[in-house]
């Protein structure tokens, strides 16, 4: 809310100065019209003068404008990047503070109670996901660091893509209903560390957004020279809107007081990082009849 208030002020004190600087100039040009008109000179020479006037306040005014104009979309983008940085902490404080606080509670437990073998290590494997979900999240937050920094030194090396791609999802705690239409012929010429990240964030946005109808599909095929990997699912979708909005850092469809699903708003940031890296595109398209459709078109 003070992060409001005091864009909302700059913002005020914007728009009186550029109103103050219109009024000093029309005062001005008002005081050189009426002057001109009160001093005994050739009729020609006075309209010349006043032309001349009216010629450069169409300048100052044209200037003036493209600035404001510029100025504002900058303070607009300044304030979404704000909100969305609000949203990014506010998203990683709960993303932090749930498996810290499961795990606290089950170690508690196990020490303060005795419990039989089996009901353990339940325990112990889910006090072993939540230190997993954590160290998912600060690897995620360290990959950006390298990715702002330009740190990433890709290593490729070709892979076989259906075996890389199934091999990545089977280690996933939660795949859902998963089908392939990947050839296993294909192969794909990729940094294996790096790319396994962009597989497990498509993967698990799509179990995320698909609510009750987990049900993905990945497909593969040879398009001239690059390969096109595709990942769809039922989901809720991505609106037209926001289909170039995805893949900018912090950014998440909604607001954090009013979003379901979890998330820190990076995912598919580092995705589309990792896939340029590679000297790849990724896009996101609607599916039929609803859902999500991402698409990435990745050199041989």
């Amino acid at each position: 809310m003070s992060t409001n208030k005091a864009h909302n002020r700059s913002l005020l004190v914007f728009y009186l100065l550029v109103g103050y600087v219109v009024l000093q100039f029309s005062w001005w040009a008002y005081q050189i019209i009426t002057l001109a008109q009160e001093v005994s000179q050739e009729e020609s020479f006075v309209q010349r003068k006043i032309m001349m006037i009216a010629g450069e306040a169409m300048v100052f005014f044209l200037i003036l404008a493209v600035g404001v104009y510029f100025v504002r979309k900058t303070f607009n983008k300044e304030l979404e990047l704000a909100k969305e940085k609000k949203n990014f902490i506010l998203s990683v404080t709960h993303e932090l503070k749930t498996p810290i606080a499961s795990s606290k509670l089950f170690a508690e437990t196990l020490l303060s109670r005795d419990i039989p073998k089996e009901k353990r290590n339940d325990i112990l494997d889910k006090i072993v996901k939540d230190q997993t979900r954590l160290e998912k999240l600060v690897e995620n937050i360290l990959l950006i660091s390298k990715v702002e920094e330009h740190k990433l030194n890709i290593e490729r090396e070709k892979v076989n893509c259906f075996e890389f791609i199934h091999s990545v999802i089977s280690g996933l705690d939660s795949y859902g209903t998963t089908k392939f239409s990947i050839d296993k012929e294909i192969e794909i010429s990729i940094d294996r560390f790096y790319f396994t990240s962009v597989i497990q964030n498509l993967h698990e946005n799509a179990i995320k957004y698909s609510n009750n109808e987990v049900e993905i599909n990945w497909s593969a095929e040879l398009k001239g020279a690059s390969v096109c990997i595709k990942i769809s699912d039922q989901g809720v979708g991505v609106p037209v809107s926001e289909r170039e909005k995805v893949f900018e850092l912090f950014h998440r469809v909604g607001d954090e007081n009013t979003r379901d699903t979890k998330g820190t708003g990076v995912g598919l940031y580092i995705v589309q990082k990792i896939v340029s890296l590679h000297g790849g595109t990724i896009k996101v398209k609607g599916n039929q009849p609803k859902g999500s459709i991402f698409e990435i078109d990745l050199p041989k």
